[in-house]
């Protein structure tokens, strides 16, 4: 029960009190006054008649007894009059028994009032004495307290519901800012942060307010600080401070990490860019003449527009720059080189005193670091020879890699399998494991298609459905199998992966939450993972997030700190988890760097209320690491093997 409504449940007691208090002193203090009334009237009745009959008893003249007891009597106002004189000889009686009063008759039995028989003794002479005895009837008495006791109840009643709605309304204005503090601290538990402008009155509540205030910004400073302080050394350790991009450290973690991902890894292409005449730029033009020209390469490079989840573009050191392509088709490397050369070219600058050299070399199996740069890097120098193309690339054409197949080979794979061959498409789970927790029942769906008998991970053909719009229609083809799965899986919560473009799609957006009410508690089943990508900024973006986390189990951030990406983001949306990227977590336990920067992370992210979950996890070593560094749970092959439901 609120504070407002004890204080009401308080004031409505005393009130009840009060109101039943006065009513029954009022009534009882009318009732005692009409007692005495009727003893009084009826005494001096009997006495005045007495004296009046004296003369007309010692006569013995019982007509004008009669007649003086009638007019007396007649009047109505008497229950019982009655004279005896001369030893019964001389006796008058009258009797009235019927009354039709106003008042009800549950009011008359409830409060009786008292009809006493007043008597007078008349003198006669010195043997004889005769008794008047006289009652006066309840009746017009019953009819005038139940006058007063009905005005008093309305009139109290009217006092009492004036004064409930003064206490209401006065009540209520005088604790709005206690309530817009609750609302304050309930906030600040969504990660929302409000601030009351306008101070009440009373001195107590307003230093209430003020301190909740200066509470409030000390809060949202203190978690803008954390959050800026995660940027600044994700900005220090694994970004290039002139372009933004990757630096050497972070472009081998992510390489690395994508070669040991056993599910999303089928194939890759690695592409060394070198920027030649960089010394003589910054030595005959100046030092911001050549960062112009590194500035200029890295929109050569978001020239290919193949999204964060496929692309990861680096600046490795001076005028060289490297760029990983994840799971290309056939003959995508050598494209992405020329579009690269095609744009620096371009640029219409023909004083810069060198050009762009691009080696490419593609690879379908784990290989060595080292390896892997030292083949692109003598295609770069073949590329820079006279005859060449100023790209080469180092190994056999991708097209003749086995497996591998061609943008346009999985167009028409990804077309019949969302129009005519649904079962195409295989549903996995992952167990998820909460430290300190026996079961959670959370598993993370894994969308996976079935090419040529093999199991085909999504990383692989999504890039091309994302290029050919067909992304909508696999997500819905997913959350409606889904919703199918948890309802014989009661237990279970699916964190469903959704892309970000679904989510620019007010259409699926809107069908999505239309079939999450619909779904009822199986949609509450039902949680949602999101990439991070430079989308989540967007103000939309973020609605459709909050809107979702409603009507659903919550949504999360996957792949977090994979991205050159400010975590302010965070601060807006109501997230339930975020899942760090693997390239923090492989190799963990021999990388201090690392941990320092994931402890940095996790302050973070418990200042903000989330769960922070580690993946992939694959021996007990890096588990036993991470449950010490304060992550909250894991997923990978050490929990569990992705499973078909």
């Amino acid at each position: 029960m609120s504070l407002k409504q004890q204080i009401l449940t308080l004031v409505a007691i005393v009130l009840g009190l009060a109101y039943v208090g006065t009513l029954y002193i009022s009534i009882k203090s009318t009732q005692d006054y009409l007692n005495n009334q009727l003893s009084v009237h009826a005494q001096d009745t009997a006495t005045s008649l007495g004296l009046s009959l004296a003369p007309v008893i010692r006569k013995q003249d019982l007509a004008q007894a009669n007649s003086m007891i009638d007019v007396i009597f007649d009047r109505g106002y008497f229950k019982y009059i009655s004279l005896d004189a001369w030893q019964g000889s001389f006796k008058i009686k009258r009797e009235l028994d019927v009354w039709t009063a106003k008042a009800p008759d549950w009011f008359v039995k409830l409060l009786a009032l008292d009809t006493p028989v007043q008597t007078s003794e008349i003198f006669v002479d010195w043997n004889n004495r005769a008794q008047l005895s006289v009652s006066i009837h309840p009746g017009y008495a019953y009819d005038e307290l139940w006058k007063i006791t009905r005005n008093n109840v309305l009139w109290l009643s009217m006092v009492t519901i004036f004064i409930s709605v003064l206490v209401f309304y006065g009540l209520r204005r005088l604790l709005q800012p206690l309530m817009r503090t609750e609302q304050q601290a309930l906030a600040i538990a969504r990660k929302e942060y409000l601030f009351q402008d306008e101070l009440p009155h009373a001195r107590e509540l307003r230093n209430v307010v003020t301190a909740m205030n200066l509470m409030t910004e000390k809060v949202r400073a203190n978690i803008e600080m954390q959050v800026e302080l995660a940027n600044s050394y994700q900005q220090l350790a694994y970004r290039d401070a002139l372009t933004g991009l990757a630096n050497r450290r972070g472009y081998l973690a992510e390489l690395q990490s994508f070669m040991q991902d056993r599910d999303e890894f089928r194939n890759a292409a690695v592409l060394i860019i070198h920027l030649s005449g960089l010394t003589r730029a910054n030595e005959n033009y100046g030092y911001e003449y050549g960062d112009k020209e590194l500035k200029t390469i890295k929109n050569c490079l978001f020239q290919l527009r193949l999204g964060d989840e496929k692309q990861v573009p680096a600046r490795i050191g001076g005028g060289d720059f490297a760029l990983l392509i994840k799971n290309p088709h056939a003959n995508e490397a050598v494209e992405c080189a020329e579009i690269i050369l095609s744009a620096y070219a371009s640029r219409g600058d023909s004083k810069y005193p060198g050009d762009l050299y691009i080696g490419v070399t593609e690879f379908s199996s784990e290989k060595n670091i080292r390896e892997i740069l030292s083949e692109a890097d003598q295609a770069r120098r073949q590329a820079e020879s006279p005859d060449a193309e100023k790209w080469h690339l180092f190994e056999k054409p991708s097209a003749h890699m086995p497996g591998v197949k061609t943008a346009g080979e999985w167009r028409a794979l990804l077309d019949r399998a969302v129009e005519t061959e649904p079962e195409r498409f295989e549903i996995h789970v992952q167990p998820i494991k909460y430290f300190g927790r026996e079961k959670t029942g959370l598993v993370e769906v894994l969308l996976r298609i079935n090419e040529a008998g093999q199991s085909v991970a999504a990383g692989v053909f999504l890039p091309t459905a994302q290029d050919h719009g067909l992304v909508h229609k696999i997500d819905r083809l997913v959350v409606s199998r889904v919703l199918e799965y948890s309802g014989a899986n009661p237990d279970m919560i699916y964190a469903v992966n959704l892309n970000i473009a679904s989510l620019e799609d007010a259409d699926f957006v809107q069908w999505l939450l239309d079939i999450l009410v619909e779904s009822g508690e199986r949609g509450r089943r039902l949680l949602f993972e999101i990439n991070e990508s430079g989308q989540l900024r967007s103000t939309a973006i973020q609605a459709s997030l909050n809107r979702l986390a409603e009507y659903s189990a919550g949504v999360a951030i996957e792949r977090f700190g994979s991205g050159n990406h400010d975590f302010g983001y965070l601060l807006k949306l109501k997230l339930r988890y975020i899942k760090v990227s693997g390239h923090y977590i492989r190799g963990i336990e021999d990388n201090s760097e690392h941990q320092f920067y994931l402890r940095t992370l996790l302050q973070m992210a418990h200042n903000l209320e989330l769960d922070v979950i580690a993946e992939p996890v694959e021996t007990e070593a890096v588990a036993r690491i991470l449950e010490e560094l304060g992550f909250d749970a894991i997923q990978g092959y050490y929990v569990g093997h992705p499973q078909p439901v």
